[in-house]
């Protein structure tokens, strides 16, 4: 199996769905008077970023293993001296492996899906990243929604660790009876376990959450008021 391919026939597969969509809230944008089909291309939008994170992440992480597997083969001499580096050199390259985020291909799909959902998308010209995502110091990216439950965050905790963000409740429910958790975040190198003390609000993350459901409001009136 050709495992590039197959990432760059997944890639395709969720643009293509993602045109579908486009293509159906397109042709019933007249029955759309409380802007539900554009909140649901949106969120199947955000849905398929989410994949096309992970599908890019399982690549990096399969070249990085390929690459230390052919050079753990001339520098061991037993199959154990073999497992223990190789297993040392694909932890050594997911330190050093950048934020998916900010590579050129998610960077790319993403660009290719907002320019389907150009009409669904930054409403109220904020000027944050669509599919609510905002850009944090330093041009890292992060998602308003939770990592585990994947739905939109109430209030925002961030990680002093490695400064990703979780919704309090979800991270909270989910160290409560297990501190052997670490962040979900695709791409995180923090292997440290989630302690409570290390989670602290994050006003600004609060202040991007109220300026992203303001927006949604803006439109669901807006349509609603063209459809009076």
């Amino acid at each position: 199996m050709d495992f590039k391919k197959e990432v760059e026939d997944n890639l395709l597969l969720l643009i293509e769905n993602t045109r579908l969509f486009k293509q159906m809230a397109d042709a019933l944008g007249d029955c759309d008077a409380k802007g539900e089909i554009k909140s649901f291309l949106e969120e199947s939008a955000r849905l398929r970023l989410n994949m096309c994170e992970k599908v890019i992440q399982m690549e990096q992480e399969h070249k990085d293993a390929c690459k230390a597997i052919e050079q753990a083969k001339g520098e061991s001499a037993t199959p154990e001296e073999l497992v223990q580096k190789v297993d040392e050199l694909k932890k050594d390259a997911a330190k050093k492996s950048s934020n998916v985020k900010n590579t050129t291909k998610y960077k790319a799909f993403k660009k290719e899906m907002e320019s389907y959902l150009a009409d669904a998308t930054d409403p109220a010209g904020e000027g944050d990243c669509s599919m609510s995502e905002v850009v944090q110091t330093g041009g890292d990216v992060f998602s308003l929604h939770d990592p585990w439950s994947m739905m939109l965050m109430k209030e925002p905790v961030r990680n002093k660790m490695c400064g990703h963000i979780y919704d309090s409740g979800s991270v909270n429910a989910m160290i409560k009876n297990n501190l052997g958790i670490r962040c979900p975040v695709s791409g995180c190198a923090n292997e440290h376990y989630i302690q409570p003390s290390h989670l602290v609000k994050d006003l600004e993350a609060l202040e991007k959450l109220r300026r992203h459901l303001s927006a949604q409001d803006l439109v669901i009136d807006s349509d609603s008021d063209e459809s009076d």
